[in-house]
């Protein structure tokens, strides 16, 4: 098999820029850590950034579920937010007469500026 003068170098890994090996034609990873670096980089961003944004939907929801549990239907968003509240992770939002709601699953509250207040379950319809 005879080579082109330019073409002695070969292909490169598209991860590491490495000359690839001696192999098949379609070779495109000198191995196999650099194919999985490669399609995490491409894929793993957007998985990660979804279960971060999940994760903080879900510990929103269980703060509210404490606060109803303990009876406690409105809170300063200092106090809020230090026991671990992400405001700008919520499931829904609605501009109701002069309030803003925000809904957490099936918990809705209203903000003003400075408080969260009535904190509530909603019934689901069917």
């Amino acid at each position: 098999m005879s080579y082109k003068e330019d073409d002695k170098e070969g292909k490169r890994c598209l991860e590491c820029g490495e000359v690839l090996p001696y192999g098949r034609k379609d070779m495109r990873f000198c191995s196999p850590s650099c194919k999985n670096k490669w399609h995490y980089q491409k894929g793993g961003n957007v998985k990660g950034l979804k279960m971060r944004i999940i994760g903080a939907i879900d510990r929103n929801y269980y703060i509210l579920v404490s606060l109803l549990d303990s009876g406690i239907t409105s809170i300063d968003i200092p106090d809020l937010v230090q026991m671990g509240y992400n405001l700008g992770c919520v499931t829904s939002y609605h501009k109701v007469r002069n309030h803003d709601e925000y809904r957490c699953y099936d918990i809705k509250y209203y903000m003003s500026e400075s408080r969260i207040f009535r904190i509530e379950r909603c019934q689901w319809r069917l």
